[in-house]
């Protein structure tokens, strides 16, 4: 079929959240006609705001999303079906089905990411209502957040499909479970070094040390404060870019020799991170919090510990799974079965084009005898 892709970004940018637009662009590209509309207005519209209202710190986005969404409008044509992603780009009059998906609400954001000034979060929380009640379908990656859009926004929850997403990087097409156990690699992997948990990180690590529990710690994506001397076990890696194959090899690399992720992050809505662990057999340790119960299911690709354990919960976790040699190769086994069967973009492109699919068949059904445009 022939899809409108929607979005303020740069898709073939990998380094845009994450590379999952990359991703998802190139799933749907593999079965479908696809082109890409939006970018070019946003940066208009950045430029616009900029000029204008640069003294301003209040100028709610949402305040220019008719505009947009009229200008947008003027350009989809012929199309079967609409897939987008952003609060800020909606065609107003546009007679196909449209299909939204995210990872998270606008409250959400609001909540654990980024505040907003109170006065943009009212209207804000308006504009993503009008859009989850005025699209077709709705995918989300998560039980957790479709269950919030449920309950804050009162969507009909028969609308709103849950897709896992996939991993990121390069990933090997077979893996050897067994691995060398004399000593326990630790890896950490986020640019928000405070939200994502990295002082309890560190805190479990100089536990493992003092307890001497043979391990190392590599961190990569930030770059901690709290260091205050050098350690031959701990490495830091302030950042790496995969879109460049030397860096993505190296991350690669190192997740192959690994032997957990540890994130005891305090709020994710989802985590590719997980999902790229998992492709290379490594298990998670990390927080029950957001979506993260979405790619790690306690116990086969890892452990959920409670939004409150201690940095000492971390390190008695670490050494008591690593420590029992066998459960912990049949956990690596289980973590790669994870990707393979659920965690990775071929499986999500195949579940999305069952569903984009059946949305144009369901569309067109209600919408035979119809005549009118769609509008918010």
């Amino acid at each position: 079929m022939n899809i409108v892709f929607i979005t303020r970004y740069d898709v073939l940018d990998i380094n845009n959240w994450s590379g999952t637009l990359y991703h998802i662009y190139h799933q749907l590209q593999k079965k479908h006609n696809v082109e890409v509309v939006g970018a070019e207005l946003f940066k208009q519209l950045t430029v616009f705001r900029i000029g204008n209202f640069q003294n301003d710190f209040f100028v709610p986005a949402c305040r220019y999303v008719k505009s947009v969404g009229n200008l947008l409008s003027e350009r989809i044509r012929d199309f079967d079906l609409a897939f987008f992603g952003d609060l800020l780009l909606y065609p107003m009059d546009i007679q196909i089905p449209f299909v939204f998906l995210s990872d998270i609400t606008y409250e959400q954001v609001n909540m654990y990411y980024k505040k907003s000034d109170e006065r943009n979060v009212k209207p804000s929380m308006h504009q993503e209502k009008l859009i989850l009640d005025n699209v077709f379908r709705i995918i989300y990656c998560s039980e957790w957040i479709k269950s919030k859009v449920v309950e804050v926004y009162n969507i009909n929850p028969n609308k709103i499909d849950v897709v896992d997403l996939g991993a990121n990087i390069p990933t090997p097409t077979r893996y050897f479970i067994d691995i060398d156990m004399n000593v326990c690699r630790l890896v950490f992997i986020g640019k928000d070094w405070e939200r994502k948990g990295g002082d309890k990180l560190l805190q479990a690590f100089q536990i493992l040390k003092k307890e001497r529990f043979p391990c190392s710690l590599t961190i990569i994506g930030s770059m901690p404060e709290k260091i205050m001397e050098e350690d031959e076990n701990l490495t830091v890696i302030p950042f790496l870019d995969k879109s460049i194959p030397k860096q993505s090899d190296q991350l690669c690399t190192i997740l192959s020799e690994a032997h957990f992720l540890i994130l005891p992050t305090k709020f994710d809505a989802y985590g590719i991170v997980f999902c790229e662990a998992s492709a290379y057999a490594v298990p998670s340790i990390t927080a029950n919090v957001g979506g993260v119960g979405q790619p790690v299911r306690d116990g086969k690709n890892g452990y959920l510990l409670p939004p409150d354990a201690t940095a000492q919960d971390y390190a008695d976790k670490i050494k008591t799974v690593f420590n029992e040699r066998e459960s912990y190769i049949r956990l690596r086994a289980s973590s790669r079965l994870e990707f393979e069967t659920r965690l990775n973009w071929d499986v999500w492109g195949k579940r999305v084009n069952e569903i984009l699919e059946n949305t144009v068949k369901d569309w067109n059904a209600s919408h035979n005898s119809k005549t009118n445009k769609t509008k918010i």
